[in-house]
C-alpha cells in the first residue's frame, strides 16, 4: 500500500508541474486566488487517491490482484 501511494504522489506532482508549465494563465490564477488554488490541488489529489484506492480494492476482492501476483517473473530463472 505504501508503494502506491508513494507512486501515486510523485504521479500527482507530475501531473501539477506540467499543468502549470504548460499554460502562463495558471501562474496569475495562482497569484490571485491561492486559497482557490491550494483546494483544487488538494480536492484533486484526494479524488485521484480514492480513485485509485477504489480500482485497487476491487481488484483485491475480485481475485485479479492474487492472480497478477502469482504470475512467474520471466527474467528470473527459477529452475536453479
Amino acid at each position: 500500500m505504501f508503494k502506491l501511494i508513494l507512486i501515486y504522489e510523485v504521479s500527482f506532482v507530475l501531473f501539477w508541474n506540467i499543468l502549470y508549465h504548460s499554460n502562463s494563465g495558471v501562474e496569475n490564477w495562482f497569484e490571485e486566488r491561492i486559497l482557490s488554488a491550494i483546494y483544487t490541488v488538494l480536492s484533486t489529489m484526494a479524488l485521484g487517491f480514492a480513485i485509485v484506492y477504489t480500482i485497487y480494492i476491487t481488484a483485491k476482492i475480485s481475485g485479479v490482484l492474487d492472480k497478477v501476483k502469482k504470475i512467474k517473473d520471466p527474467r528470473r530463472d527459477l529452475t536453479k
